[in-house]
């Protein structure tokens, strides 16, 4: 409030000096500022540093005067200058911190950041898919804009515990919300606090004590990954069969590359050629035509692995299939949506 109070003093100031210009010259006969409107140029064009030279005082009253205002320009213009750029930072900034809120529609969304969080994101990213995160650390937010193109991926700085804050990145409307902290404990109780306010958000979790596993799927976590038996099994894979492991770890990779192999899940659509049609006929025209090998089905949530011939596939549900990079696009085009969807 005092800088304005002080900017309007100052700005009434430099009005009635203009006015005292207009009223010295125009006493003089030689003066060419007539007229308030040829004060109000003069101030104008001293005011811009344009300095055309067709009005100047003349008195040496208005000279005085006249130098009072060319000062008072400088400070004007200075002030004007510095708001303007101080607004448009503070406008950077919050639009930098996702205070304005994103569009994204059918998205991810990861709350917390690190190192297995950008692990995390890049397979989705690479996938076609939009991240939209949520970090409590300012060093995180300008790590994630570095890394990240703004068409993919948004974040949001704020506070965890802030729940209201989610709307700004569109939860209710995203496909999955991943919880990425580092202690059970605190998912938990986040996760509980979330659901309240966002009952329809999609939640997964990884927790580092498998025996609190059904805890969170209590609390109305749909999928908990306990990392030390996700792990476990594929260390024991690689130690019993370790070709069949380097597959599987191939395989739960997002394909970069065209002779990267991926699973893929793809919803079916009342418009697909699979809608009402039996599993094996999909079986094989994806192999035949798309180089892609189908292995389950999905029906109400119900993983159906390796169906039998006369399963019949309805819209609705979800084909789960192994394909290359070079196929993806095609396969895309085929489903009427992207892979994951």
């Amino acid at each position: 409030m005092n800088k304005k109070l002080g900017f309007l003093i100052a700005f009434l100031v430099y009005v009635i000096a203009i006015l005292a210009i207009h009223w010295f010259e125009s006493q003089s006969a030689e003066s060419n500022i007539k007229t308030i409107g040829d004060a109000f140029w003069y101030a104008i064009v001293t005011l811009t540093t344009v300095g055309y030279g067709d009005f100047y005082p003349v008195t040496l009253p208005g000279k005085i005067i006249g130098l009072i205002v060319i000062i008072g320009s400088l400070g004007i213009l200075g002030f004007i200058i510095g708001e303007v750029t101080v607004r448009f930072n503070q406008y950077m900034e919050k639009k930098k911190s996702g205070f304005w809120g994103t569009d994204f529609d059918n998205h991810y969304v990861i709350i917390g950041w690190n190192e297995f969080g950008q692990k995390v994101a890049n397979q989705i990213i690479h996938a076609g898919q939009k991240v939209a995160f949520v970090t409590n650390s300012k060093a995180d937010l300008d790590l994630i804009t570095d890394l990240y193109s703004s068409k993919d991926v948004f974040c949001l700085f704020a506070d965890y515990s802030n729940i209201d804050a989610y709307t700004k990145i569109n939860i209710e409307s995203s496909k999955r919300v991943f919880v990425n902290f580092v202690e059970d404990s605190e998912t938990l109780v986040f996760v509980i606090n979330l659901k309240k306010q966002y009952p329809t958000a999609n939640v997964v979790v990884t927790c580092t004590n498998p025996s609190l596993k059904d805890t969170f799927l209590n609390a109305g976590i749909d999928h908990v990954i306990a990392q030390n038996e996700v792990a476990s099994k594929l260390v024991a894979s690689y130690l019993f069969e370790p070709h069949v492991a380097t597959y599987t770890e191939d395989l739960i990779a997002t394909s970069v590359a065209e002779e990267d192999s991926d699973i893929q899940q793809y919803l079916i659509t009342g418009e697909c050629d699979f809608a009402g049609s039996d599993y094996m006929n999909a079986f094989m025209k994806l192999k035949l035509d798309y180089n892609s090998i189908l292995i389950g089905l999905v029906k109400e949530d119900k993983i159906i692995k390796n169906p039998v011939k006369g399963t019949t596939i309805n819209a609705g549900n979800y084909l789960i299939l192994i394909s290359t990079g070079d196929s993806k696009q095609n396969l895309e085009n085929f489903f009427g949506v992207k892979e994951g969807e």
